[in-house]
């Protein structure tokens, strides 16, 4: 099956992005009860937060459904997919970690890893493999 990367880049930049605005507006937890209206409906920062990671949530389990429906179910958590999970996670440990990021240099070395090294050799394996 085919993955749609650029659907997934566009949904990883638009969190990130987001995040990135909030954090450059200066908003801290002080400001969860600040109110705006939304929809004609009073919604707070706080509302707007937990919306922001309950909606990407929700769509997972639509998702879900959706592929359920068309018979394309995963009989198992793709390694594909654990990446992004884990890159995400670790990715998450550096928000409002200062200027200095935490594990720095293994962090470049890891990047490195994943620009070059990993997939030349995946691609370098699967090659030999095939034209054995």
């Amino acid at each position: 099956m085919k993955t749609d990367w650029n659907l997934i880049r566009g949904m990883m930049n638009a969190a990130i992005d987001a995040c990135e605005r909030i954090e450059a507006s200066g908003c801290d937890e002080t400001d969860r009860d600040a109110a705006i209206g939304v929809d004609g409906q009073p919604a707070t920062v706080h509302d707007l937060l937990v919306s922001a990671w309950t909606y990407p949530e929700n769509i997972r389990y639509r998702i879900i459904r959706d592929r359920h429906a068309q018979g394309t179910d995963l009989p198992y958590v793709p390694e594909s997919a654990r990446i992004l999970i884990a890159m995400a996670q670790a990715g998450a440990e550096l928000i409002e970690a200062g200027d200095a990021a935490p594990a720095g240099p293994h962090i470049k070395r890891m990047v490195d890893w994943f620009e070059g090294h990993f997939p030349n050799s995946i691609e370098t394996a699967v090659a030999a493999r095939r034209n054995a």
